[in-house]
């Protein structure tokens, strides 16, 4: 077991020590897979957002417990997917293969001006971001409960208004 001394949360917007069993990094060592022994689930932590590591003499206790989810295109984790399907113009095509290198497997063209991303993302906030930011650029195809995502973020725009 570790201690992620002054790991910096996303979510709650605040720093804290965690206690986990480290399981694997991901590719280039951005993020580690851990058991968060305070929420009693499997995590992954961003290796930049830890202050200092401090090993413990605790051996493993819950290793029946550790998984490593998955890590779709948008960068973002989870352990279950989802698929979307969106039609892209050309603005949003160069941007998604420039920032989304992965993203080019799953992308076929249409025409000239179109291709169409048909992917699974292991939750909605990473693809919500680029469509939001993309929206004249972008058609969403056959995924409602992604449109659905959207909506729910608009109205949460519309109230901060």
């Amino acid at each position: 077991q570790v201690v992620l001394h002054d790991y910096s949360s996303s979510h709650t917007g605040s720093k804290r020590n965690r206690v986990v069993e480290p399981i694997s990094f991901t590719t280039n060592y951005v993020q580690i897979w851990c058991y968060d022994l305070s929420d009693g689930k499997t995590k992954l932590f961003n290796t930049a957002r830890i202050g200092a590591v401090e090993v413990l003499e605790s051996e493993w206790e819950h290793e029946a417990e550790h998984c490593c989810g998955q890590i779709d295109i948008f960068r973002n984790m989870g352990f279950e997917k989802m698929r979307v399907q969106l039609r892209l113009g050309v603005m949003a095509h160069n941007l998604l293969i420039e920032e989304y290198p992965l993203s080019e497997r799953d992308l076929k063209q249409i025409d000239e001006q179109h291709w169409l991303l048909d992917t699974e993302v292991c939750n909605y906030a990473g693809v919500g971001r680029f469509v939001m930011g993309l929206a004249e650029d972008i058609e969403i195809v056959d995924s409602p409960e992604f449109v659905e995502f959207l909506r729910n973020k608009l109205m949460v725009i519309n109230e901060k208004v």
